[in-house]
């Protein structure tokens, strides 16, 4: 254990190292006073404690008051394995894991031994870009929005001035381009053809099948699917209950509050899901894996799925986008009388103005009525 001393007239002041952190030890009027920094034993962190804390105690002890120095001297890693501590009971566990395992790998390389008042907008502009040159700006975004909130949770007890984030413009603010008529439409939203739909169908076997189907006729999530239950089935109302997600084996909450809804049977899927009782109805979930167990998660499904895909020479999709291809089809024949409320109840959206920000594009009028649906604004304008 190592120990530095440093005096200030007559008060004498030691730092010791205790348990890989940095303490301050001294006596004042007779009482020992020994507290934690809660910083790192390291070089960078002694000349901080030299030169800051310390002047800052010696402060408050002549105004005749001992203030905990420490408090605003965290480090990013320090501070943020306490706002973990927290957010993990907030969250989903898979998805405190994967935003955890993000900021190990991506965050706390750069800035973990960093104080947290000491970190720039520049010195963080500078590591947004060199992220930018090894993954999507999508991707850099997520890792921004960890850190973004662990900033925000320090300034919400005071431990920082300003977000420092908010100095520096998001990846998706500076690679945002002026839509043409051309644009690709993104990659993560790309739903099948009714044609392939029929030719995936056709080829699917097995409970493979019966996944396809159930997303393809309802929109739900994977992890939704693979936690159904016959009892969440109600064949009576035609409705089935959505409020349980799988992952990692786990069985937990559904994604968010709106998530949790009942979507309807249509008529074609009360036939599937009937054939389906026939094969798994005297187990607890609908869909069993190969050792008669409920899936463990829907990766194996998804695997299936594109090698399906591959076998039909259909070009290569997550299981996912039978999610989005419900939707876009869905929201495609608004002109047949779908309802807009309906899908977006259907796909567990908090409101229609979230299903219309996705899926709007698909949203298509025949010329023909299209341009009646001009000619009669135009006479409503006429009327003005």
């Amino acid at each position: 254990m190592s120990s530095v001393k440093v005096t200030y007239g007559d008060l004498k002041i030691n730092i010791r190292e205790i348990n890989n952190h940095w303490w301050v030890d001294f006596y004042h009027n007779k009482q020992r006073v020994r507290r934690t920094t809660n910083l790192k034993s390291n070089d960078k962190n002694l000349k901080h404690i030299k030169d800051v804390i310390i002047p800052e105690i010696v402060t408050a002890l002549t105004s005749g008051s001992i203030v905990e120095s420490s408090k605003k001297k965290l480090t990013l890693d320090e501070f943020s394995n306490k706002y973990f501590v927290i957010y993990k009971d907030s969250v989903r566990t898979h998805v405190y894991t994967k935003n955890y395992r993000h900021f190990n790998n991506h965050i706390k390389p750069y800035f973990g031994e960093y104080l947290l008042n000491d970190i720039t907008p520049l010195e963080l502009e500078q590591w947004q870009q060199k992220q930018l040159k090894l993954y999507k700006p999508n991707t850099v975004t997520k890792y921004r929005s960890i850190l973004f909130s662990i900033f925000d949770k320090a300034l919400q007890n005071d431990l920082i001035r300003f977000n420092p984030l908010t100095r520096v413009k998001s990846p998706i603010t500076i690679k945002r381009k002026i839509k043409t008529l051309t644009i690709k439409e993104d990659d993560n939203v790309e739903p099948f053809t009714i044609k392939e739909m029929k030719e995936i169908l056709g080829n699917a076997k097995g409970n493979l099948y019966y996944v396809i189907f159930l997303m393809f006729h309802t929109g739900i999530r994977p992890g939704e699917l693979i936690a159904l239950t016959w009892k969440d089935i109600d064949f009576e109302k035609k409705r089935i209950l959505i409020e349980k997600t799988i992952v990692n084996g786990k069985v937990g909450d559904v994604k968010t509050q709106a998530s949790v809804r009942y979507i309807d049977i249509l008529p074609q899927l009360e036939v599937k899901l009937k054939e389906l009782y026939l094969e798994t109805g005297n187990y607890n979930n609908l869909f069993i894996s190969h050792v008669k167990k409920p899936f463990y998660s829907h990766d194996i499904l998804n695997l299936r799925f594109k090698e399906l895909l591959e076998k039909i020479n259909i070009k290569e999709r997550t299981l996912y986008n039978l999610r989005h291809t419900f939707a876009s089809h869905m929201i495609s024949n608004i002109q047949n009388g779908i309802d807009i409320l309906w899908v977006s109840n259907m796909l567990g959206h908090k409101n229609s103005s979230i299903t219309l920000k996705v899926y709007a594009k698909y949203i298509k009028d025949e010329d023909e009525i299209r341009i009646k649906k001009i000619n009669k604004i135009g006479m409503i304008m006429d009327m003005i």
